[in-house]
């Protein structure tokens, strides 16, 4: 049976905050979001990075999400718990225990923010979650820098509230996070993080494009090569993240995409590698009368679906993921340095455009070289560009990521994700 969870198992920014206990000497770790103010009649969405010391991993079996503030006039919109899978822990010292607002958190963090995978999601006072009889998720500690050794954990809180009152109230959270015993674990959960979408993702200024026909023009530009699928599934060449080796028990799906992210929908892919969608799906907002068997509509808080009992995806099934991004349509269009007269700079196989922040035919921000950019020469003018993936929060990303974890070797139909069997107290 497939929901909509409130709980959210997976996709990746992070941290440090002073003060955080090590892991390996915690049961229960204890992370606080600090006050902040809502300004009367405003919402605002805000971010704290959270460094947990430690060179062990965690394997959560429970958490819990306490939302502080007034009982009348202030809700949370959204209060989201990200664990950091970069390389880059590090980097994060000079934001620590600082509350940033951005949208999405998009603005804090090094060059591999998108990393992060989201774990836990509440817009309630007090929200609970758990993970299935026999499973933990393992949080894993990643290095201050990359080839370094496990460092610490990474965890990013994003919380959104809206004040509909005349008085500036002020909002706090905190975040318990319960270690499995380890001999209730019979199998430990590993994230879905596929990014082949990325690959050809460029759109023109002015359009709404999906990176299925990126994709598709990706794959007839390379006639000689393994075609990108943009899908998850046994056998299947990802990018990011391992795919399953066989059968897999999936726990919960979702997606990623930044700013110019219109919408994001997965389909289950049967053995015919057609869409094998239940009736009554998510009706896709680009393309009518088709739908998915998720979507997500806002970067900011995408949701997720979670499957309960875990869903087994047999070998010869897959999920597939697209995105629709907006380059100037509803959503602001994408500025960069012009570098061949006429032509819309950036490109798929060349990179982001070297960004400026107006149109000018002349602009300060474009002169002919930049020793950033060493490669190119520009004619000193900002223009619409081409938007294509890329590490800045400008640019975009179109992911699919989750939660899944090897079946039950020889368990009878329907009892194959059945991990409390495996356990070792069993």
């Amino acid at each position: 049976m497939l929901r909509r969870l409130s709980l959210a198992l997976l996709v990746l920014a992070a941290a440090l905050l002073p003060g955080a206990a090590a892991a390996q000497a915690k049961q229960t770790l204890r992370l606080r979001f600090p006050r902040v103010d809502i300004p009367a009649g405003t919402s605002i969405e805000a971010c704290v990075l959270i460094r947990v010391p430690t060179s062990t991993p965690f394997d959560l079996a429970t958490w819990e999400i306490r939302n502080h503030g007034p009982k009348v006039g202030l809700g949370v919109l959204h209060f989201l718990v990200y664990v950091y899978s970069g390389e880059h822990l590090g980097e994060f010292a000079a934001e620590a225990g600082r509350v940033v607002q951005s949208r999405g958190c998009l603005d804090l963090g090094p060059a591999d923010r998108d990393h992060r995978q989201l774990f836990a999601t509440g817009a309630m006072p007090r929200v609970r979650g758990a993970l299935p009889p026999g499973v933990a998720l393992r949080l894993a500690p990643v290095p201050a820098a990359p080839g370094g050794s496990p460092d610490g954990l990474g965890v990013l809180l994003d919380g959104e509230w809206t004040n509909r009152t005349t008085r500036t109230r002020r909002a706090s959270a905190v975040v318990l996070l319960r270690r499995a015993r380890p001999r209730a674990v019979g199998r430990v959960a590993q994230p879905i993080f596929e990014r082949s979408a990325e690959l050809g993702l460029e759109v023109p200024p002015g359009t709404v494009r999906s990176t299925e026909d990126s994709t598709a023009a990706l794959n007839a530009a390379h006639p000689g090569a393994p075609p990108v699928r943009d899908a998850w599934g046994a056998g299947i060449t990802t990018l990011g993240g391992a795919a399953p080796t066989g059968d897999a028990c999936v726990l919960v799906l979702t997606g990623h995409m930044h700013k110019h992210g219109r919408f994001l929908g997965i389909d289950l892919l049967g053995p015919d590698g057609l869409p094998a969608n239940p009736p009554g799906g998510v009706p896709n907002p680009f393309e009518t009368g088709r739908t998915h068997l998720f979507g997500a509509f806002d970067y900011t808080d995408p949701g997720v679906l979670g499957f309960s009992p875990p869903r087994l995806l047999p070998a010869d099934e897959a999920f597939h993921y697209a995105c629709w991004h907006d380059n100037g349509v509803a959503t602001a269009v994408q500025l960069g340095c012009e570098e061949s007269t006429g032509t819309a700079p950036g490109s798929a196989g060349g990179g982001p455009a070297k960004p400026c922040t107006s149109a000018a035919p002349q602009s300060p921000e474009c002169p002919a070289a930049d020793a950033a950019y060493p490669t190119r020469t520009f004619t000193g003018a900002c223009v619409p560009a081409k938007l294509v993936a890329g590490t800045t929060p400008n640019d975009e990303v179109c992911a699919l990521a989750g939660a899944f974890y090897d079946p039950v070797p020889g368990a009878a139909p329907g009892a194959e994700c059945n991990a409390a069997t495996v356990a070792p107290s069993q």
